[in-house]
C-alpha cells in the first residue's frame, strides 16, 4: 500500500510540474495569448499593430536566474563559477538573439528609442545546469544524460514609450541521451545554446507574424 501512494504522489508531483510548465492563456498584465506554429507561448497587447517597426535594441543585459534550491544542491559552484556561468550564457543568448532578428531576420540595429523601434528584453530563469563544474579539472571527468532546462521570456515593448506590446514565453529541455555523456562547461553551453537559437527564431517569427496582421478596432 506504502508503495502505491508513493507511485501516486510521484504521479502528480510530475503532472503539477507539466502543468506549471504550460503557458497561461492570459497574463497578469493584459497581454493575450494567440496562436503560433513554435511551441512557445505567443503573447501580444491587444490592438497594437506591428508593422511599422523596422529596428531592433536588444537590452544591455540578459538576467540568468537558476531554480530555487539549485545553489544549494550545488554547493560545489563557487561565486566566480556562477559569474562565469551567467556571463557565458548572456552571451551565448544576445549572440543567438542578434543572428536571428538581425542576419536573418533583417532588422536594423537602432542606436537610441525611435517610433520605429522594438526593446528586446530577455531574461533566463528556473536555470536547471545538471553539471556546472564540469571540466573544471583536469583530472576530473563528469557523465550526465541531460545538461538541464530553463524558462526564457523574451519582453517586445515600444522602445519610444517603453509599453509592453508582446511576450514569448519558452521552457528548453537540454537532449536526453540513452546513456551517461562525457561534459564539460562547453558541452553545457553547446546543449543550451540549442535552447536559446530556439527563444531568438520564436521571437523573430512572433514579430514577423504581428507584423503582417492588421490590429482589431
Amino acid at each position: 500500500m506504502r508503495t502505491h501512494r508513493t507511485i501516486v504522489a510521484a504521479l502528480l508531483i510530475l503532472a503539477g510540474t507539466a502543468i506549471a510548465q504550460h503557458p497561461p492563456e492570459t497574463t497578469e498584465d493584459g497581454l493575450v495569448r494567440v496562436p503560433s506554429n513554435s511551441r512557445a507561448g505567443v503573447y501580444r497587447a491587444p490592438g497594437v499593430p506591428f508593422a511599422h517597426y523596422r529596428r531592433v535594441i536588444i537590452g544591455a543585459t540578459i538576467p540568468i536566474e537558476f531554480r530555487k534550491g539549485w545553489q544549494r544542491a550545488h554547493r560545489e559552484v563557487t561565486p566566480k563559477d556562477l559569474e562565469n556561468i551567467r556571463g557565458d550564457f548572456a552571451r551565448a543568448f544576445r549572440t543567438e538573439l542578434d543572428e536571428e532578428l538581425v542576419k536573418r531576420g533583417g532588422f536594423a540595429v537602432a542606436p537610441e528609442p525611435a517610433p520605429d523601434v522594438i526593446r528586446i528584453d530577455a531574461t533566463v530563469t528556473q536555470l536547471d545546469l545538471s553539471a556546472p563544474t564540469a571540466g573544471n579539472t583536469p583530472s576530473g571527468r563528469t557523465y550526465t544524460r541531460n545538461a538541464g532546462s530553463m524558462k526564457v521570456v523574451i519582453e517586445l515593448r515600444d522602445a519610444a514609450s517603453g509599453v509592453l506590446i508582446g511576450r514569448i514565453i519558452d521552457y528548453e529541455q537540454a537532449r536526453e541521451f540513452q546513456e551517461p555523456q562525457l561534459v564539460n562547461q562547453v558541452t553545457n553551453l553547446e546543449e543550451f545554446r540549442v535552447g536559446f537559437a530556439n527563444a531568438a527564431r520564436y521571437t523573430r517569427e512572433a514579430i514577423n507574424v504581428a507584423k503582417t496582421e492588421r490590429p482589431h478596432p
